[in-house]
């Protein structure tokens, strides 16, 4: 009788232990998801030399075209960098990325808010893309912590800005 309690003793324990254990997801890459993978990641020593010379590329782009085009290809390296934080981890830099995100978004559809049809369904399209990239990448994270919140904010952020564009 005492080896039948103990084998379900054994059987009970093991078992509880493994459904303590939070499932694991394994991080994708920004190639998975179609988008350029960055080089110089936040935390680097380069990236704010990234930034300066996106900043300054920016100021010289003159046209409202030109100037939107540019503004896509900066949200989509803000995405691509959060996508590359998560996959290694790095919670440190996560949550300037996350700001750094939500702030290019905002720059993109305020470029377009009194501007033509055409450009807000371009905007709109964009962040469709981008939003189930944000889903899967917040399902990294448990569920409620902090980094799980900031991005459901991306997700937020992008989901408000699309009903003001809409």
């Amino acid at each position: 009788m005492i080896s039948l309690n103990l084998k379900f003793l054994a059987v009970f324990s093991i078992l509880a232990i493994f459904l303590s254990v939070p499932v694991v997801i394994f991080a994708q890459s920004p190639e998975t998801f179609d988008l350029p993978i960055q080089k110089t990641l936040p935390g680097s020593q380069n990236y704010t030399f990234k930034r300066l010379k996106e900043k300054i590329t920016e100021f010289f782009k003159f046209s409202h075209q030109t100037k939107f085009s540019y503004r896509q290809i900066l949200l989509e390296k803000r995405v691509s960098e959060f996508v590359s934080l998560v996959e290694n981890k790095n919670q440190l830099d996560f949550v300037n990325s996350s700001q750094r995100l939500a702030y290019q978004a905002g720059v993109l559809a305020e470029s377009v808010v009194n501007g033509s049809r055409e450009d807000k369904d371009v905007v709109l399209a964009i962040f469709a893309k981008y939003i189930p990239i944000l889903d899967k990448m917040r399902d990294h994270f448990p569920a409620n912590s902090a980094s799980w919140l900031y991005s459901q904010q991306d997700i937020d952020t992008l989901n408000i800005l699309s009903e003001k564009l809409k």
